[in-house]
């Protein structure tokens, strides 16, 4: 098993969007400018663990961990009643998108051979990615 954190705010991976270059051709860009160094940093940190290209079928469970906004709080600092229990956006899937896709050719050929994909959003004290990777055999 290849187990890894990386530090910081994780981003996700939505749609791409397209634009006509001067020269008539057709560009397509992220919707959202931090999903590229976010996947540098994931592909770091698996880089850094000793991640190797596996193959054949692969488990992955994966925590992004986001810091509450101090709207949460009471001036005293205590949680507020009304604060939400869960995480809200980013959608868990666009997050899980840019993290597969960063570990492909790193620690996969492709992410199609994830069979299995245990992902969480939770609130922590700093914001952060655990990731997880296990070969099923």
């Amino acid at each position: 098993m290849i187990h890894f954190t990386v530090p910081g705010i994780a981003a996700p991976q939505g749609s791409k969007k397209a634009f006509r270059t001067k020269g008539g051709r057709i560009a397509l860009v992220e919707s959202s400018p931090n999903v590229k160094p976010y996947r540098a940093s994931v592909a770091s940190a698996a880089y850094a663990a000793g991640a190797k290209v596996l193959h054949g079928p692969i488990f992955i469970t994966v925590v992004f961990q986001f810091v509450r906004p101090k709207s949460h709080y009471t001036a005293k600092g205590a949680l507020r009643d009304a604060a939400p229990r869960h995480v809200g956006k980013p959608d868990i899937d666009k997050l899980c998108r840019a993290v597969l896709d960063a570990l492909t050719g790193i620690a996969y050929q492709d992410d199609s051979q994830v069979i299995a994909l245990d992902a969480s959003k939770v609130y922590g004290p700093t914001a952060s990615t655990e990731i997880f990777i296990k070969p099923t055999a």
